[in-house]
């Protein structure tokens, strides 16, 4: 089942040959569902939806579906992170311990600054003794059972004991989602206390200037039972072309808690392609959300990103919570997810103020012959509407 709806004032050409493009791209995937939208300078060019959302119900995708955003909060929590600095609540450059104390490792030498561009060096945390029995995922190999409880909260307190000292901070590009838990954790700090930083963070999306207000339900990082009741469930596809509910196992009685939301900075929000393509309109092309200045310390790789051999091979580098990728000789400026059977992609095309985000309840399907070849179920339909962008001179 596919939907779409297209804009009355979109240029028939560009919302014909996205919409080809989906329809293609989303049957291909190994997703269940998977819902997208195309912005072009503020306005809605078209909207598509393909799927189940449910698999086990048989409910299907809806442009009001709700999925988890994964690590493409990391460029929403960096933009609200800069929108502090500009206002004075928060200095990029100074120490850590400004705002933690000396409880984190490194605190003395790495700066918020370093968190935002993935040059801090804090290694990851999620395969530590002291975290991985957290989570429903246990590293493989691993004989330490599974302490997972989908409905327990998760709190900084019980991620605090992983962290180890950074390698080099500042010399080197590694991407890093313990930084960016560190980063949430500042910004609570610099704002007084976790319900104040969810509040001023809900604020900073929900209250742009000059474009429409970008509902709750649309962007959120709120795990409330209105959200329970549209989102999505995540799955991860498998070799046999069938699928694996990510928390069948656990079930979960509302959202899983490691999901979304605190003390999860690496990807703290949940919403729909819509929302998050309103918000990145509004912040590359609108200029809605934050300075000019701030802008541009997003979408300006940094030396150390570009120095990334490894990087480099997929993205053009990386600025502060915003990766740089080419496709189809355009530049585009997002980030990408993906965590517990969801996958996203977001990006703008700076210079035509295109956005196009793909969200979808599925992972990736791993690639026998060529295992160095990892793309989510989000990425391949993402670069096929890029790509049809592109053709019809968007």
């Amino acid at each position: 089942m596919t939907t779409n709806r297209i804009s009355p004032s979109a240029p028939d050409e560009l919302a014909s040959r996205v919409d080809a493009a989906f329809r293609q791209a989303a049957a291909a995937t190994a997703a269940p569902g998977v819902q997208a939208a195309v912005m072009r300078q503020g306005e809605v060019v078209w909207t598509g939806a393909h799927g189940l959302a449910d698999v086990a119900a048989g409910t299907p995708v809806t442009d009001e579906t709700m999925f988890c955003l994964a690590s493409f909060g990391k460029l929403v929590i960096a933009a609200a992170a800069l929108r502090q600095a500009e206002r004075g609540l928060l200095d990029l450059d100074a120490p850590l311990r400004t705002y933690l104390g000396d409880e984190v490792p490194g605190s003395s030498v790495v700066t918020t600054r370093m968190l935002l561009t993935q040059t801090a060096g804090y290694p990851d945390i999620y395969t530590t003794p002291q975290v991985a029995p957290l989570l429903p995922y246990v590293a493989p190999g691993s004989t330490t059972p599974s302490r997972y409880d989908p409905d327990r909260p998760f709190t900084w307190s019980m991620l605090a004991p992983a962290y180890r000292e950074p390698v080099e901070p500042g010399r080197h590009w590694a991407y890093s989602n313990a930084g960016y838990i560190l980063l949430a954790q500042v910004l609570v700090a610099a704002l007084g206390g976790e319900e104040a930083m969810q509040d001023a963070c809900s604020a900073f999306i929900h209250t742009p200037v000059g474009i429409p207000t970008i509902p709750d339900r649309a962007f959120t990082l709120r795990r409330s039972p209105d959200a329970a009741a549209l989102l999505a469930r995540g799955y991860d596809p498998l070799a046999d072309g069938s699928v694996r509910d990510a928390y069948d196992g656990h079930r979960p009685r509302g959202i899983p808690t490691d999901l979304f939301g605190l003390p999860f900075g690496d990807g703290m929000f949940a919403g729909t392609a819509l929302g998050a393509a309103r918000f990145l309109d509004g912040l590359f092309v609108g200029t809605a959300f934050l300075h000019p200045e701030s802008i541009d310390e997003m979408t300006t790789p940094t030396p150390q990103s570009l120095a990334d051999a490894d990087l480099t091979k997929k993205a053009h580098g990386y600025g502060a919570g915003t990766m740089i990728e080419d496709v189809a000789r355009r530049r585009w400026h997002g980030h990408p997810g993906m965590y517990g059977g969801f996958s996203s992609n977001g990006a703008t095309d700076l210079a035509r103020g295109v956005t196009v985000v793909v969200l979808a309840n599925g992972t990736w399907l791993p690639d026998e012959e060529h295992p160095e070849r990892i793309e989510t179920a989000s990425e391949s339909v993402w670069r096929a509407l890029a790509a049809a962008c592109a053709e019809a001179g968007a």
